[in-house]
């Protein structure tokens, strides 16, 4: 990972052309850039990994990074692409911070890292700031399950449950 130096005035006019943060007050942008820095990450690389402990929300500036679950008895699995405008690393926010997959980048990535241990605080203090990022964080989620679903969808359309396959020797 590298962090890019950069103004607060840059990172305010990047958030507003975002999709999650597009359409906020400049008031807000201008606090979420204060705690947020631009990252660059190469391809291949791992941005966090399944069950690590992560403190960063990451908004996708360019570039593409997938995501995998590790399962039992099938080991990694794709479950979603993530590209411009999108959150990556959003349990950081609901949860205790540990990541619930792997992120590893397929395309170099630009993005903005906002520290959510201070992004949980300023919710805190401002209800107003905490009600736009759940309210959009849902949508994102919303968004997220449907593309799931769509996924799994195809994924059962191309194998042949265990208990339709003939079994040798019986008719």
């Amino acid at each position: 990972m590298c962090i890019m130096n950069s103004s607060d005035q840059s990172l305010s006019d990047e958030l507003s052309q975002l999709e999650f943060t597009a359409g906020w007050p400049e008031s807000l942008l201008a606090e979420l850039a204060e705690i947020s820095n631009y990252v660059e990450f190469a391809d291949r690389s791992v941005i966090f990994a399944q069950g690590s402990e992560n403190h960063q929300l990451y908004l996708i500036c360019a570039g593409r990074v997938v995501l995998d679950m590790l399962v039992p008895a099938r080991g990694p699995v794709r479950i979603l692409t993530i590209s411009r405008g999108e959150l990556l690393a959003w349990s950081t926010l609901v949860g205790d911070g540990l990541m619930t997959a792997t992120a590893t980048v397929v395309e170099p990535v630009r993005a903005i890292a906002i520290d959510s241990i201070q992004l949980k605080l300023m919710c805190e203090r401002r209800h107003d700031i905490g009600y736009e990022i759940m309210k959009r964080l849902a949508t994102s989620l919303a968004h997220r399950l449907t593309a799931t679903r769509l996924q799994l969808l195809d994924l059962y359309v191309h194998t042949t449950p265990h208990f339709f396959r003939p079994v040798e020797g019986i008719d």
